[in-house]
């Protein structure tokens, strides 16, 4: 008697569909990273050093959009990475959607002033110990906390669920 191997049990993939997702993931990653090269100074930015920084006050190449653009990207690009990784049963898309969204929008509360200084006064001290903490730490004292930051991550979940929706293996159906 023969049994199915563990590969014959796991669902297939639509490797294009996949690729395509983590592509666009990429591409909108490499976006957001342009706003901070161009349009921010690099004090504000963890990945963009001093000497590669192209900010230039005067410059605005996206214009107040600029403002909420990161946070329009972030989860839609993690959220069409991730689900390059993971089953394309829209099941998996919710928990993906939900699980982005619950972290940006706690990384943008955590910015607000008063959820900062709770987040001090309340931590343990191991946590200054661990080597992120400086850069999470500051991130929160740092950052500025915007309901509309909430409201574009709330726009780039809702639009990497419909570019999830839309990139999805169409079953052929016979008429």
């Amino acid at each position: 008697m023969s049994y199915p191997s563990n590969s014959d049990l796991t669902p297939r993939l639509n490797n294009s569909c996949q690729l395509l997702r983590f592509s666009l993931g990429i591409i909108a990653l490499i976006l957001g990273s342009l706003i901070y090269l161009i349009e921010r100074p690099a004090r504000e930015s963890l990945f963009i050093a001093e000497s590669i920084s192209l900010f230039n006050e005067g410059v605005a190449l996206f214009g107040p959009l600029g403002n909420h653009l990161p946070t329009f990207i972030h989860p839609f690009a993690f959220i069409l990475i991730t689900a390059s990784f993971c089953s394309t049963k829209r099941s998996s898309y919710w928990l993906i959607c939900s699980t982005w969204l619950t972290i940006n929008t706690l990384f943008e509360i955590g910015q607000h002033s008063f959820v900062y200084q709770n987040i001090i006064s309340h931590a343990p001290p191991f946590l200054a110990d661990l080597p992120f903490m400086d850069t999470v730490l500051s991130y929160f004292k740092n950052g500025h906390f915007d309901p509309f930051d909430i409201l574009s991550i709330f726009m780039g979940v809702i639009a990497a669920y419909g570019v999830l929706l839309l990139t999805e293996k169409i079953p052929k159906k016979s008429l």
